[in-house]
């Protein structure tokens, strides 16, 4: 049912997501075995966001241009070398603050050429039938990777140390690069312009679909409002405030997680019929933990309402995948999911730093509130489309 490729890039993309989130752990503890604190932390995310928001809308223009599966060897062997560097830094008691945070800046570098060209391949190396199913699959991989990576990964750093969880990651690169290369190529280098024009013929075709706008500034909402907000402030602070502490928080967040697996085992059986209806309807989901906890709920209410969130989260984006693979242009389909991308990852700090000034102003509980009412109107919104009421698989199907 699914291609080489496609079975290719999954087990490649596993493996080395499965690496990545084990070293998000070493790399925390790295800065706070090295004498760091939460600022040396911050500083370390910062260096990793700010290239792959400035070098996104390159990256697609490059995974349009080039062979995906090439883009994505080149990616991860620089992350396979710039992480086993700094496994061998940490190792030998060598590290510096300004290695952790040169090694984030080409983590966030690299992100953002594998992102788009990660996403051009996905859609390519699936046909249009078996699309949702294999989305569905390749998001349900992802995820499992990153609980099962970040619980590894804690155990790991706690029982030999992160010098050796980064030396893991280095090695699941170098065998995703390894898995990429072994890819049929996928496609050839492909020159229409400048780097400027290109740049505008995927802005063009993310504009030529009204219902790709609404979704995407709903994609932007949830990660600005629901991961921003929420999960890094909000939740959090109120959860020590009324449901007990880092016990009850972390409780909220497994069930999250549990969602996410939930809500792609559920996408690998159910096609809707009108994929952006089901979508947006998803989306919809995700305000439920932030309402929940603004109500002042209990924490099992609480608990089932991240669950729902999650499966919601998931949900919304398989169905946003399957409806860009069949409309959006395939050859300018990893600009497009540059595009995406920017306004997912480039709202979510300004979600972090709006939400703490908000509460301290008018209280934790207010803030949640008006999160939930912007997140639940702008979902109403985008249902009220015609253009997402009305796409279903196979209408004005794009080459």
């Amino acid at each position: 049912m699914f291609s080489r490729t496609y079975l290719l890039h999954l087990v490649a993309t596993t493996i080395s997501m499965l690496g990545t989130a084990g070293a998000n752990v070493a790399a925390v503890f790295t800065v706070l075995y090295a004498g760091g604190d939460t600022t040396d932390v911050a500083s370390v995310a910062l260096a990793s966001l700010l290239p792959a928001l400035a070098f996104f809308l390159i990256g697609g223009v490059i995974a349009d241009r080039w062979p995906r599966n090439l883009v994505l060897v080149g990616s991860n062997s620089l992350s396979a070398l710039s992480q086993g560097v700094l496994a061998v830094l940490v190792l030998t008691g060598s590290v510096r603050m300004w290695h952790l945070v040169f090694a984030a800046a080409i983590t966030g570098l690299t992100t953002a050429f594998a992102m788009p060209a990660s996403q051009g391949l996905l859609m390519r190396g699936v046909d249009r039938e078996h699309a949702s199913r294999a989305f569905a699959l390749f998001r349900l991989g992802i995820n499992l990777a990153q609980i099962g990576g970040a619980a590894l990964g804690g155990v790991l750093v706690a029982g030999i140390g992160p010098g050796w969880v980064l030396a893991a990651d280095a090695a699941t690169f170098a065998v995703a690069a390894l898995l990429r290369l072994a890819m049929r190529v996928e496609g050839r280098l492909r020159v229409s312009g400048g780097l400027g024009r290109e740049l505008a013929e995927g802005w063009t075709e993310f504009r030529a679909h009204r219902w790709l706008a609404a979704l995407v500034v709903q994609f932007a909402a949830i990660s600005t409002l629901s991961v921003g907000a929420f999960e890094n402030v909000l939740g959090p602070v109120q959860a020590n405030e009324s449901l007990g502490g880092a016990a009850a928080w972390g409780a909220v967040l497994a069930a999250d997680a549990v969602g996410m697996v939930l809500g792609g085992l559920v996408m690998l059986r159910w096609q809707p019929r009108r994929p952006l209806v089901g979508a947006a309807c998803a989306g919809l989901l995700t305000v439920l933990p932030m309402l929940s906890m603004a109500a002042g709920m209990p924490v099992v209410v609480v608990c089932a309402a991240a669950l729902t969130g999650g499966l919601g989260v998931e949900v919304f984006g398989v169905n946003l995948m399957t409806a860009m693979s069949s409309q959006v242009d395939r050859e300018r389909i990893s600009r497009v999911s540059a595009y995406q991308s920017l306004a997912g990852f480039g709202l979510t700090p300004l979600g972090v730093a709006a939400t703490g000034q908000l509460a301290g102003l008018v209280g934790t509980r207010a803030t949640l509130w008006t999160g939930s009412v912007l997140l639940a109107a702008l979902g109403l919104a985008v249902l009220a489309l015609p253009s997402v009421r009305e796409l279903r698989p196979g209408t004005a199907v794009r080459p």
